[in-house]
Parts: C-alpha cells; sequence; structure tokens
C-alpha cells in the first residue's frame, strides 16, 4: 500500500497510513456488529465519505483503486473495434453518429451485451411504450 501511495502521489501523507488503517479496520469491525456490511471497494469508497478527512490518504486511495482499470483488455478490444469501423461503407456513412457510437460500444462491450436476456429487453421496452405504432428511426 505504502508504494501505490508513493506511486499515485499520496507519498506526502503516506505515513499515515499506517495509522489510518487499523483504525478503518476498528470502526467497519464496530460498523459490522450493527449489520453494516461492506464487500467492495464502491461500498467502502461510499462507507469512509463521511470520514474522508479523517482517513484523508485512505479514502483518496481508495477512489484512486476504483477508477484504475483491472486490465487493458478493455481498451484494446476498444480499439480494434474502431479500426474495424474506421473504413467507412455506405452503410456507416448513412447512419447516424449517435448510432454508429452504440454500435461500437455493443462491439466493445460484447461479452455484457451477450449476457442480456433479450426477452426481458422487449418486455421492458413494451412496458414502457404502451404505444404499438412508434416510429422507430
Amino acid at each position: 500500500m505504502q508504494e501505490m501511495a508513493t506511486k499515485y502521489g499520496v507519498h506526502l501523507s503516506a505515513e499515515d497510513l499506517v495509522y489510518e488503517v487499523p483504525q478503518a479496520k476498528r470502526l467497519l469491525n464496530r460498523k459490522a456488529e450493527e449489520g453494516v456490511v461492506v464487500e467492495t471497494l464502491q461500498q467502502l469508497a461510499e462507507f469512509l465519505e463521511p470520514y474522508k478527512d479523517a482517513f484523508h490518504s485512505l479514502f483518496r486511495l481508495i477512489i484512486i483503486e476504483i477508477v484504475l482499470p483491472v486490465s487493458t483488455a478493455n481498451c484494446v478490444r476498444s480499439f480494434s473495434t474502431r479500426r474495424q469501423i474506421k473504413f467507412k461503407t455506405y452503410l456507416r456513412n448513412s447512419m447516424a453518429d449517435g448510432r454508429l457510437s452504440n454500435l461500437a460500444v455493443l462491439s466493445t462491450e460484447m461479452k455484457r451485451a451477450k449476457a442480456l436476456d433479450l426477452d426481458n429487453v422487449v418486455d421492458e421496452f413494451d412496458s414502457v411504450h404502451q404505444n404499438r405504432r412508434i416510429a422507430l428511426h
């Protein structure tokens, strides 16, 4: 944790981590007895938000950790998708920028898109749009 603090510019107060981490653990243990459950970094950041002045270095490192990409696979996939749509065809030229952008996101997030249950998506769309004469353009 000290290396990460130094690498991401929290080095001025990195020695505070020695004190902040045990105190944060004690606070979490006390809150766990009251039924508060913290399982993810996002939940930990939300939990420590009111105490961010007391746990300044720890809170900053948690926020940095949340925004760091876990891997570069998404970035590489994104560049691959851009390369595929770079060479415009007639269909891509006539397509609106928003739709092309949405298709690029779907291609990049293909694993998540394939996991969607299309029946649920259609049912949700149907419940929101009761009018059967929707102009899809």
